[in-house]
């Protein structure tokens, strides 16, 4: 459940984007954690200021000064604020991959290992898992919506599926 709150602001702001189940959730986030990964991994919830809700059933809006959102009501995240440390990357494969979560529908690029498989080992993952050049679908009001972002969050304890798939939507785009 979305928490109105207030709370003392400390850390570097980041902008937020988060989709819930019926709603996307804009605002601002202290950032106090190298990554927003980081911060949303270690947390059970986070506070979002200068927030608006936008519902996805019917478009109306509604804003909020300050809310505590819980991990669990967060199906994606839109990656943002910095990278974290250069000296702490670990060499990649991107794997394409397509999932569900809730009404959503993501499909980009998953990194592991070059020997790993990225499905067989999602279970041991992190809650948010970074999916890269990505192309997010859903239901707004009666429309079909399709997005690409750089870098989404996807809450993988919120996955119905995940499957491996050579060619992703997003793959698509930049190739266009």
């Amino acid at each position: 459940m979305l928490t109105e709150r207030t709370g003392e602001i400390m850390g570097t702001e980041i902008e937020f984007i988060g989709f819930a189940d019926d709603c996307r959730v804009e605002g601002k986030v202290d950032l106090e954690d190298a990554r927003l990964a980081d911060m949303l991994n270690s947390r059970p919830s986070i506070t979002v200021r200068n927030v608006t809700v936008v519902s996805h059933i019917d478009g109306h809006t509604q804003a909020f000064d300050e809310l505590e959102i819980g991990r669990e009501e967060l199906d994606i995240v839109v990656a943002s604020g910095p990278r974290g440390d250069p000296k702490r990357r670990l060499a990649t494969k991107p794997n394409g991959v397509t999932m569900r979560l809730g009404p959503y529908c993501a499909e980009g690029f998953m990194h592991a290992p070059p020997t790993a498989n990225p499905v067989r080992g999602f279970d041991r993952r992190p809650a948010m898992v970074a999916v890269t050049d990505a192309v997010l679908e859903y239901q707004y009001c009666d429309d079909q919506v399709s997005e690409w972002f750089r870098t989404l969050l996807v809450n993988r304890e919120l996955a119905i599926s995940l499957r491996t798939v050579t060619n992703p939507a997003a793959w698509h785009i930049g190739a266009a």
